[in-house]
């Protein structure tokens, strides 16, 4: 798996402030919908997005 590829930056923003602010569910919540998102308008796939979840739960 390709394990270099763009994240949208909005999703990055997010997950720079979900590891800052100490990992708060309703925060990952957040975000979760967000990569579902980026699926959907082909901005991630779904291993992509997979892999994002592994790394920073």
């Amino acid at each position: 798996m390709n394990e270099e590829f763009n994240i949208p930056y909005y999703i990055f923003e997010e997950i720079v402030s979900y590891v800052e602010k100490g990992k708060k569910l309703a925060h990952w919540n957040n975000i979760r919908i967000l990569l579902r998102m980026a699926i959907i308008n082909n901005r991630l796939t779904k291993e992509q997005v997979e892999f994002l979840e592994k790394t920073y739960k």
